[in-house]
């Protein structure tokens, strides 16, 4: 997925690399507010540019540093508690994050075994309760994984019991642009930007999305 991250334009980059903390905080609105101002940002220098990178190499690592020890942590709970939802739900949400960083941290071999690690914890969960919003996150680690059909059914089973899941639409367009499924894609985005009850800014991100696939066709 990396490599097929790097071919992207920018905005299918920044929809998967955001998709977990999008999904599990469910900060939609202002994840779009983050996208939208930061794309009218000047761009920055060569010498700000590899600073920057330098404090970006250095906060991946903390973060990794974090999340790894707190898989250890949860490895302990499961030891006592295998079955809990709670545990569960904890460990794949780790495993989740640190799949992403290490994609980040171009170590595709690692965030490949986290991600699996993720499914099956995801898994276990949904076999004893259903939810959506793990649904979600069990979606953006198939695609991450690059297993765009199991990912696009783990959305439609979300979407099935609510057509109007703001967080499963908006996923499904950024699914279905990563699949080139033009066509998809617009009807998704065209059926977010006319809903009622969303954030103004998820309706112009939408739109920006409308305007960008039809300049392909």
């Amino acid at each position: 997925m990396v490599s097929a991250l790097r071919k992207q334009r920018p905005i299918v980059k920044i929809g998967l690399w955001v998709l977990v903390a999008m999904i599990v905080v469910g900060l939609l609105g202002t994840t779009v507010a983050w996208y939208l101002d930061d794309a009218k940002k000047i761009k920055p220098s060569d010498s700000s540019t590899s600073s920057t990178e330098t404090e970006k190499g250095d906060l991946l690592s903390l973060e990794l540093k974090e999340q790894e020890e707190l898989r250890k942590q949860y490895e302990g709970l499961r030891a006592s508690n295998p079955d809990d939802p709670a545990v569960l739900t904890g460990s794949a949400r780790v495993e989740l994050t640190l799949g992403a960083l290490y994609l980040q941290d171009d170590n595709k071999e690692k965030g490949i075994e986290a991600f699996q690690r993720a499914v099956g914890f995801y898994q276990q969960v949904l076999e004893q309760q259903e939810d959506p919003e793990l649904r979600l996150e069990l979606s953006s680690a198939y695609q991450y994984m690059d297993d765009y059909e199991k990912a696009q059914a783990e959305l439609e089973t979300v979407l099935a019991q609510n057509p109007g899941n703001i967080k499963a639409l908006t996923q499904l367009g950024m699914l279905l642009e990563a699949k080139e499924d033009w066509k998809g894609a617009l009807e998704i985005w065209e059926k977010v930007a006319s809903l009622d009850d969303i954030e103004e800014l998820t309706r112009e991100f939408a739109k920006s999305r409308i305007e960008e696939i039809k300049k392909k066709n």
